[in-house]
């Protein structure tokens, strides 16, 4: 059997009480025999703590041990055990090539994305000046056309205007700025594409307009907006369209022509007219031989 932990202690113990009340005055031995007794206590409990200490850090020790060893063993077993279901590589797929935004341009793609194109133009120049006729100025890229670029074209029988600028916007609408682009020696012999007078010396009218909103577009929206813009200034408020297209206004009780609007629609579509003018702030008015527009 193993001796109580405290049985030398206390024999030390008791032996130094004994000491102390012999050898020293009852009230001064009684003090040193209350510290002899603390001092006791503190050291028997500081052993004590450090036996347990000593033998949970071995057990502690030994625990982390065994863990490890176990650990290791199951790793062990586990490179061992073949895989029921072995796991099989797919190939790669090949990646498609990318297709190009654009068809190329010796492509039959590409060729009939410009017929239409081109169909669009005539389409729209025609609806303004019906026997307009026109040609690429240099081979346009479709990529440019469809990304909104600008694209020049030459053009004949559309008064004396000799070039336009075609563009599309976002929305696919076509849009059109016709330009008189010339040497001066043309200006000077006063070259142009009005109709010239036939036989009998007449001048071969122009056919009627076939779409008033694509005329007014191309011809008589930049005119009125130049003209009235100057006559605005000058304290006009109206001017009046003949038949024929001229522009006057009442000067000194008498009618000044101001300019002439080029294929000015007939009567019957003034009414569309008057509607335009009222999309763009204008009011217009019809009388028996003229169109009167107003602005205040």
């Amino acid at each position: 059997m193993r001796k109580p932990i405290f049985t030398k202690s206390i024999k030390i113990l008791i032996v130094s009480l004994l000491l102390l009340a012999v050898f020293f005055q009852k009230e001064r031995s009684q003090k040193l025999m209350a510290l002899a007794f603390i001092l006791w206590a503190v050291v028997t409990i500081g052993i004590l703590l450090f036996r347990q200490s000593g033998k949970l850090f071995k057990k502690c020790r030994a625990f982390c041990s065994a863990l490890k060893q176990k650990i290791g063993q199951m790793m062990e077993s586990s490179e061992e055990i073949p895989l029921l279901f072995p796991v099989q590589e797919h190939p790669k797929e090949p990646v498609p090539p990318a297709k190009p935004a654009f068809p190329a341009s010796d492509s039959r793609e590409y060729e009939t994305m410009l017929l239409h194109i081109a169909l669009r133009i005539t389409e729209k120049l025609k609806s303004a000046y019906p026997l307009a006729v026109w040609q690429w100025k240099d081979t346009p890229s479709l990529q440019d056309i469809l990304k909104g670029g600008t694209i020049r074209i030459l053009v004949e029988n559309m008064d004396t205007y000799t070039h336009a600028d075609i563009s599309f916007d976002r929305f696919g609408r076509i849009h059109v700025e016709p330009m008189v682009i010339g040497s001066f020696t043309d200006t000077e012999t006063g070259t142009g594409t009005k109709p010239q007078p036939d036989a009998d010396g007449e001048a071969t009218p122009e056919p009627s307009v076939v779409d008033v909103r694509v005329w007014y577009e191309l011809i008589g929206q930049k005119v009125l907006e130049e003209l009235i813009t100057d006559l605005n200034a000058n304290g006009h408020s109206m001017l009046t369209i003949r038949e024929n297209g001229d522009i006057v206004v009442s000067c000194q009780k008498k009618k000044v022509l101001k300019a002439t609007l080029d294929s000015f629609p007939g009567k019957t579509y003034w009414k569309e007219l008057v509607s335009l003018l009222e999309e763009n702030e204008l009011k217009g008015k019809i009388s028996d031989d003229s169109l009167q527009v107003s602005w205040i």
